[in-house]
């Protein structure tokens, strides 16, 4: 997997994401549903957080979108309700495997390992055919995964290049960002101090922002 990245051309080699990063991203968290603190260094703005899956982020999504849209129906029926939901599930979107795929593809393989015939099976081998554990998890190595193309970092904090600014606050504080648009990385979460708190700094209120 670490190599799926590497470009054919030096030129190509800088408009590649980290393979590191994207495995760390692809590998244990949005495969394995695992969170992880990280700061970020982006064309110059440094962005402290959390790694959340991709499915987090889209269920938030799903979910905030679903919100919205029952509050403008009129005594919604419950197909209304069950076709607004179906509408608004953007969980089908994800790019990378999701932890449930993952353990589909765990199960078909081990249901393909206990039907093997008996001449496929080596003579000593004394394993129980029905094990889940028999089976050879070195093949998921080979799946076809999907590239990742976005990390998603929960509750977002700008350090820099301005005063410290949260977005914790917002209905979904989730940034989807671009692997290919971070210039730098490192594990951990940034932490303000107490007489750095972010109360001097609140979000602007909506339709304040000037381009």
């Amino acid at each position: 997997m670490f190599n799926d990245f590497m470009p054919q051309g030096d030129n190509e080699f800088w408009l590649e994401p980290d393979f590191f990063l994207s495995e760390l991203v692809s590998g244990f968290v949005n495969r394995g549903g695992m969170e992880l603190g990280i700061t970020l260094f982006v064309h110059g703005t440094v962005i402290t957080g959390t790694l959340v899956s991709e499915q987090v982020y889209l269920q938030s999504m799903s979910e905030m979108f679903v919100t919205q849209a029952k509050r403008a129906l009129y005594k919604p029926t419950k197909n209304d309700i069950e076709t607004t939901e179906s509408v608004f599930d953007f969980t089908h979107m994800a790019e990378d495997f999701s932890p449930e795929e993952i353990r589909e593809l765990v199960e078909q393989r081990a249901a393909a390992f206990a039907n093997r015939k008996p001449e496929d099976v080596k003579a000593d081998d004394d394993k129980d055919d029905e094990d889940l554990d028999d089976v050879d998890f070195d093949e998921l190595d080979d799946a076809d995964y999907s590239r990742v193309r976005h990390l998603h970092l929960k509750d977002p904090l700008v350090l820099h290049p301005q005063n410290p600014v949260s977005y914790s606050h917002g209905q979904v504080s989730i940034l989807r960002l671009r692997l290919t648009a971070i210039d730098g990385w490192m594990i951990g979460k940034v932490t303000l101090e107490e007489n750095d708190s972010l109360d001097d700094f609140p979000p602007p209120p909506p339709n304040t922002i000037k381009h």
